[in-house]
């Protein structure tokens, strides 16, 4: 027969092994070190694909007044073209989000892409 603590010993181990395996998987996720310096965001599903385009914190942080050319991701032999002007990136600069149009692309059909992009830093 088992002695009465030996259950409890075990539950007690247990429980710290939980808790010292789960507080760094908690504290890492609450805290980021370092936002990341860009961000790829993800198309609108079109012609039965999405792309996806990288844009760079500095790109928000300080918009060129010309704004930004973008080439998108290949994906079924194209790409697509994107442009976002100063004022744009500014908006997204202050928090707030802008929807873009790809240039068009005729390979599989004619179509285009929508981009919505936000602030993530």
């Amino acid at each position: 027969m088992m002695p009465k603590r030996i259950p409890a010993l075990i539950a007690g181990f247990a429980f710290l092994v939980l808790l010292a395996v789960g507080l760094p998987s908690c504290s890492s996720s609450t805290s980021p070190s370092n936002p990341a310096t860009s961000k790829t965001f993800t198309s609108s599903v079109d012609n039965s694909h999405s792309h996806t385009v990288t844009i760079e914190n500095a790109e928000v942080q300080s918009p060129p007044s010309a704004g930004i050319s973008k080439t998108t991701s290949s994906v079924s032999g194209h790409t697509h073209s994107l442009t976002i002007t100063q004022a744009q990136l500014t908006t997204v600069n202050g928090g707030g989000s802008v929807t873009i149009t790809t240039g068009s692309s005729d390979v599989g059909g004619t179509h285009t892409h929508t981009f919505t992009i936000t602030k993530w830093f």
